[in-house]
């Protein structure tokens, strides 16, 4: 149950939240509200406002400094935020190998099996070889997509 104070408190906050339309303040408010809650004191509404704001705000100010403000336009396309994803990638190499003139078919079809992640020891029974010799076969093709992509892309 919570105190009388801390009821006013949240009254009070609520009150302030309607007169608002800042997302920063809102926030703050929000933040400030569920310490109300969490605390449950008998301090004096005021105070518990004035301390729960302050709170909200100082966590608020050490986010702002974790992410910090960028304008989009200043924001080059393949740096845009957000969370890299790494399946990019491998989307962008597998083009890349149906497109690529450097490999021959075998070594295309190879390369697509690697990158679907399939076992190199299920494709060395495949091609009746030991999984030590496909391994060597592998480390080779790796070398020559590499030295390839190199070749093809980055100097595009």
């Amino acid at each position: 149950m919570l105190t009388e104070q801390a009821h006013d408190a949240l009254l009070a906050l609520y009150t302030r939240a309607s007169k608002t339309s800042d997302n920063y303040e809102l926030e703050r408010i929000e933040r400030a509200l569920d310490e109300i809650i969490r605390l449950n004191s008998t301090d004096p509404v005021p105070f518990q406002m004035r301390s729960a704001l302050a709170h909200a705000g100082q966590l608020l100010r050490e986010r702002r400094g974790l992410a910090l403000f960028a304008p989009l336009d200043d924001i080059e396309p393949h740096r845009e935020p957000g969370r890299c994803e790494v399946r990019f990638a491998v989307v962008d190499i597998s083009m890349w190998l149906q497109m690529t003139s450097a490999l021959t078919e075998n070594q295309r079809q190879l390369m697509s099996r690697l990158i679907s992640e399939e076992d190199v020891t299920v494709i060395a029974e495949d091609h009746g070889l030991v999984p030590a010799r496909m391994r060597e076969r592998v480390s080779r093709l790796r070398r020559i997509a590499r030295t390839a992509y190199a070749a093809e892309v980055t100097a595009a």
